[in-house]
């Protein structure tokens, strides 16, 4: 019989085995395909990427997706590899040469991965069909797609070529591992014993530790400038938590597991329990074999999590922000009375009077000295300007809230009295009955005391950073004197922060008004700058998430296979097909649990950490932080039990069949 015949043979009856795999690795190479699509779309990609950026980005994206394919499909051959050992070993008493066996598994894989890709070119065209129209449509581009096809030959062509060289390599390690066993090793490698492990209570406990110190280590990052991130240095000390954390998931699992289950095998009332006597004993006989899976599983799950919350976290969070930034739908400062009647003649003439409102505030500059002056005094140091405090009057500061839609309770002001708007969360209060001394004349000053802190600003800090708001009568003895004097306009209405035609009609009016900016262009230059690399991350995201799930199922499925034996003798011994299924499950779930488990807790700290060092904190909202991990988490764990259903599934159908 030929060997093809033989190879069509084996898929066509085992195909419920295979299926799981096809479907993975269809999954795998529709995205790979999606992407490689997208990245080859010139079209698309001269809308998006006028400086090259995306295309940089696409190249960097296409080592980890290529990288993570080829993880993939190694992973899955090699656990096939064990699964057919000891059908290898009888074609070899049938009298089969090591390259006849080879090439039998070389067919295999060609099938399987041509059926993949199939897959893959058609569903992954329609995927890049879809993605390329969200894009269009969200970015409010103008394109041809008559000029887009939906299956790329410039892509087929490329996914041919790393196929073929995936399977090459395949191959190489097929013939690897054929030559590298006799005979008696074909027949009983997949029955070979694993040695046991000796945990010892120090290495766990060092693990512990050393989880303990890491996860320390990224909470510190909360405390600013006192922590030793900043002290010391990030990099560092980000090398130093990454490493604790990675190496005591090591020890964790090598160590503090096995040491746990050996003391509930020690202890009778515990493990003489119906699925604790096999269950415990089952994953200390599997530790040695599972361990470096198990760690991997407990990485990629973490690297899972933290890329795709960070992602979510990084659209999220910013649009929170933007309240704060551009607190009214648009704003500029109006140098004179001409460039005022203008603007606002333009707005009424394109919207209508009564849909919009306005409001002009008065913002007087003024220096002050204290012992305690905030960091908002310098801020327009920075910028070239001389420090001071934008005074505001209280009756200016309800009125902009109220017409900004904002519920806040303020205090009634009395004579020395403040309200001083932060940039940043005050958590500490340290700004609190501070005493500042207000330059109103040459000579003549006026003493404010801070009764409130605020990160309610009711004008933007593209216009106003160290705002205070002051009693009305302070406010017109400082409008008297000479201080600078800024006139600020903001536009406010309902819906008026999503109508781009605003930003429109001030623009042509205010070509060179650097202090224009509204809430509708400011997210929408986020969302053009931002769109692409969110959707390449997506991208890099889903391998994991596939890559984790399949590792998963075959990790279970090998390991309730090779214990059939074991659960045969537990049907003879009284066992009822429900209590072996509680047992396989409750074996299911620790492989499940322990990846998922350290994942979200790593992945959560490290979460911590980015937002913290890398994101402005504007909000002083724990929420803020909270929805967009938890966002990340719940389709993470929907997609993760999935995977649980279908393995579990597979695993009862292997372990009663």
């Amino acid at each position: 019989m030929k060997l093809s015949v033989i190879a069509l043979k084996n898929l066509k009856r085992n195909f419920s085995f295979y299926s799981l795999y096809l479907c993975s690795v269809s999954l795998v190479l529709t995205i790979f395909f999606c992407f490689t699509s997208f990245s080859m779309n010139e079209i698309i990609m001269e809308k998006i990427s006028a400086d090259g950026r995306v295309e940089t980005m696409c190249q960097t994206v296409a080592v980890f997706l290529m990288a993570f394919v080829v993880f993939y499909m190694f992973y899955s051959n090699n656990f096939f590899m064990r699964r057919r050992m000891r059908e290898l070993g009888i074609y070899a008493l049938l009298g089969y040469r090591k390259s006849s066996m080879l090439e039998l598994l070389t067919i295999e894989n060609i099938v399987v991965c041509a059926g993949g890709l199939i897959i893959g070119i058609v569903a992954g065209g329609l995927l890049n069909k879809g993605i390329t129209a969200g894009i269009t449509t969200l970015l409010n581009l103008s394109i041809d797609y008559s000029g887009i096809p939906l299956i790329n030959p410039a892509a087929v062509k490329s996914n041919l070529s790393f196929i073929a060289v995936v399977l090459l390599a395949l191959a190489l390690s097929n013939a690897r591992i054929l030559w590298k066993c006799t005979l008696l090793d074909l027949v009983r490698l997949e029955k070979k014993r694993e040695k046991p492990i000796h945990p010892h209570a120090s290495a766990a406990i060092l693990g512990a530790i050393l989880l303990i110190f890491g996860y320390g280590l990224a909470m510190d990052i909360r405390r600013g400038k006192a922590s030793v991130w900043n002290t010391i240095g990030f990099s560092p000390i980000a090398l130093l938590t990454m490493a604790s954390v990675v190496v005591g998931t090591v020890l964790f699992i090598y160590s503090f597991l096995p040491f746990v289950c050996q003391r509930v095998r020690r202890q009778k009332q515990m493990l003489y329990q119906e699925n604790t006597i096999i269950v415990v004993p089952k994953f200390m006989k599997h530790i040695r074999s599972s361990a470096k899976s198990l760690i991997l599983l407990i990485l990629l799950s973490a690297g899972t999590i933290a890329v795709f919350g960070a992602t979510v976290l990084s659209i999220w969070y910013p649009y929170q922000t933007f309240q704060r930034i551009i607190p009214s739908a648009a704003e500029y400062r109006v140098e004179n009375e001409e460039q005022r009647n203008l603007s606002l003649r333009a707005l009424s003439a394109a919207l209508g009077e009564n849909t919009y409102q306005y409001y002009e505030t008065t913002i007087v500059k003024t220096t002050a000295s204290s012992e305690n002056l905030p960091l908002e005094y310098n801020v327009s140091e920075d910028k070239g300007r001389i420090p001071g405090f934008e005074c505001i009057s209280l009756q200016d500061y309800r009125s902009l809230l109220a017409q900004q839609g904002k519920d806040t309770v303020l205090p009634e002001l009395s004579d020395g009295e403040c309200i001083l708007i932060k940039y940043h969360p005050d958590y500490e209060q340290q700004d609190l009955s501070a005493v500042y001394h207000l330059a109103i004349g040459n000579s003549e000053t006026a003493d404010v005391t801070v009764v409130q802190t605020s990160l309610t600003n009711p004008i933007g800090f593209a216009n106003s950073v160290g705002t205070l708001v002051v009693p009305d009568a302070l406010y017109h003895r400082l409008l008297k004197s000479a201080a600078e004097k800024i006139k600020v306009i903001s536009i406010n209405g309902a819906e008026m922060r999503s109508n781009p035609a605003i930003y429109g009609i001030l623009k042509e009016v205010m070509p060179d008004n650097i202090y224009l900016v509204s809430a509708w262009q400011r997210e929408t230059d986020f969302v053009s700058a931002s769109s692409s690399t969110f959707l390449l991350i997506g991208f890099a995201t889903i391998i994991f998430l596939i890559a984790t799930g399949s590792i998963l199922y075959f990790q279970n499925i090998s390991t309730v296979s090779y214990d059939k034996p074991d659960y045969e003798i537990m049907g003879r011994m009284g066992y009822s097909h429900r209590m072996i299924k509680r047992c396989v499950r409750r074996q299911i779930q620790i492989y499940y649990l322990i990846p998922y488990v350290m994942g979200l807790l790593h992945s959560t700290f490290a979460i911590l950490c980015y937002k913290s060092a890398l994101m402005d904190d504007l909000l002083g909202r724990s929420s803020a932080t909270v929805v967009p991990i938890l966002l990340a988490v719940v389709m993470f764990t929907v997609i993760y039990f999935i995977y649980y259903q279908v393995t579990k599934c597979s695993c009862y159908k292997a372990a009663l069949q």
